[in-house]
C-alpha cells in the first residue's frame, strides 16, 4: 500500500508540474500584449500644470454654490475651459461651461479664445496628447495665461461631478436602439411632463426626489441624464447633484434640454403628441395658462396678483414689484400652509423661470382647499427678471 500510495503522489506531482508550465505557457503571451495596450501618460509641464483639485477650486469661487446653468456660467470672469476633442466627444459629455475647439480647429479658431482669462485647456487624460498641443499653439499665437489640465474630464468625473451632454448625444441614445443601458430623467412637474417628453424619458420631479429616487436603478454604474426646461431650468443641475450624493458614478445634465430636442424638430412623446385633451380644471374656470399678452397687461395695470414660485434665493436677485415668493415645492409639503398666502379673491398667476415649476404648482393647488381656483392661472413661458424688477418674456415650455 505504501508503494501504490508514493506511485500515485509521483503521478500528481508530475502532473501538476506539467499543466502549471502549460498554463504559463499560454498565458505570457496575454500578458505581453495587456502590457503593450497600456497607454504612456503624457510628459508634463509643471508650469503649466494645473491639477482637478484647482479646478474645483476654480468653480467654487467662481460660482460657489450656485446650480451651473448657462446664466451662472456665462459670468465667468476668471478662467475658460477649452475641450481640445473631437466634436463627438465634446458632445456626449464635457464639463460644464467648456467650449469646444477640437485641436486639429484651434489654429483657425484662435479669436474665440478669451484674452483676458485663464485658458485651461483639457481632454481625454493623463495619456491625451490634445490638450497639451492645444496649448502650444495657444502660447506661440501670444497668449500668455495658459494651463493644461492634464487630468482632464476623467479626472472630474472621478472627482464626483457631473457632465454636460449635448443634443445629438442624446439623439442618439433616445432614438437608435443600443444595447448599453443607460436611464434619461426629466426632472420637469409630473404635468409638465405628461405634456409632451422626450421619448424613453421617465418622470421623477426634482420637488419629489426624496419620494421617488427609488425609480433610479439600484447599479449606480448605470449613466444617469437629466434634463428640464432648458438652458435658465435649474431643476437637471440639481436633480444631478442629488443623484451623485447617492453615489451614481456617470451623471450627466442635458442643459439645452426639452427646448433645444423640440428646436431640432426632434420626436416628442406625451398628451400633446398623442392629441389627447385635458378637462378643464372646473367649469367656470380660467384656462390653465396665462398668454404672455394678458399677463403683460394684467401686471402693468396691476389688476393681478403674481405668486412667484422659484427658490428665495432667485427671488431675491430679481423679482416682479408686489409679486408673493411662496416656494413651488411648499405647495407639495406644506401645501395648506402655502395656499393660505394666497388671495382669497380676484386674478392670481403663478410663475417661475420658464413655466415648468409654476405649472406643477397650479396643478399642486388644485389638490388642496384653495377657495380661489377659478382665477388661478399660471405662466407657461421663460422670463428674465432683473433686479430692478423689469422683465422680458420668451417662448414656454
Amino acid at each position: 500500500m505504501r508503494r501504490l500510495a508514493l506511485f500515485l503522489a509521483g503521478i500528481l506531482a508530475v502532473t501538476f508540474l506539467v499543466t502549471g508550465c502549460q498554463t504559463t505557457a499560454k498565458t505570457a503571451p496575454v500578458t505581453d500584449k495587456a502590457a503593450a495596450e497600456v497607454k504612456k501618460n503624457v510628459p508634463q509641464d509643471p508650469k503649466l500644470r494645473i491639477t482637478t483639485v484647482e479646478v474645483m477650486d476654480l468653480f467654487a469661487k467662481e460660482f460657489g454654490d450656485s446650480p451651473l446653468v448657462k446664466e451662472t456660467l456665462d459670468a465667468n470672469k476668471t478662467f475658460q475651459l477649452i475641450d481640445a476633442r473631437p466634436a463627438v466627444k465634446y458632445e456626449a459629455g464635457h464639463v460644464p461651461g467648456a467650449i469646444s475647439i477640437p485641436k486639429p480647429m484651434l489654429e483657425k479658431n484662435l479669436d474665440k479664445l478669451a484674452k483676458d482669462k485663464m485658458l485651461i485647456f483639457y481632454c481625454g487624460g493623463l495619456h491625451c496628447k490634445l490638450s497639451p498641443q492645444s496649448a502650444e499653439i495657444a502660447m506661440k499665437a501670444g497668449f500668455k495665461n495658459v494651463k493644461v489640465w492634464y487630468e482632464g474630464q476623467p479626472g472630474w468625473v472621478k472627482a464626483g461631478n457631473y457632465v454636460e451632454i449635448e443634443t445629438k448625444a442624446v439623439e442618439k441614445l433616445a432614438t437608435k436602439p443600443s444595447q448599453k443601458p443607460y436611464v434619461l430623467i426629466d426632472a420637469r412637474p409630473a404635468v409638465k411632463y405628461r405634456k409632451t417628453f422626450i421619448p424613453t424619458a421617465i418622470s421623477l420631479p426634482k420637488a419629489e426626489f426624496e419620494l421617488k429616487k427609488g425609480m433610479l436603478p439600484n447599479d449606480k454604474s448605470i449613466p444617469l441624464i437629466f434634463y428640464c426646461g432648458g438652458y435658465k431650468c435649474k431643476l437637471s443641475h440639481e436633480s444631478a447633484a442629488l443623484a451623485l450624493k447617492m453615489g451614481y458614478k456617470k451623471v450627466s445634465v442635458y442643459s439645452a434640454g426639452q427646448p433645444d430636442w423640440k428646436k431640432a424638430k426632434l420626436p416628442l412623446w406625451g398628451d400633446e403628441a398623442s392629441g389627447v385633451k385635458k378637462k378643464a380644471v372646473a367649469s367656470n374656470a380660467l384656462p390653465e395658462g396665462i398668454s404672455v399678452k394678458e399677463f403683460k397687461e394684467l401686471v402693468a395695470a396691476g389688476k393681478v396678483t403674481v405668486i412667484d414660485v422659484r427658490a428665495p434665493d432667485e427671488y431675491a436677485a430679481g423679482h416682479l414689484p408686489g409679486s408673493i415668493n411662496i416656494f413651488d415645492e411648499d405647495f407639495i409639503f406644506k401645501a395648506e400652509e402655502a395656499v393660505s398666502k394666497m388671495p382669497k379673491e380676484g386674478r392670481v398667476v403663478l410663475h417661475c423661470a420658464t413655466g415648468g415649476r409654476a405649472g406643477g404648482a397650479y396643478y399642486a393647488i388644485q389638490d388642496t382647499k384653495y377657495t380661489n381656483k377659478a382665477n388661478l392661472q399660471y405662466l407657461d413661458a421663460t422670463i428674465n427678471i432683473n433686479q430692478d424688477g423689469s422683465f422680458t418674456i420668451g417662448e414656454g415650455h
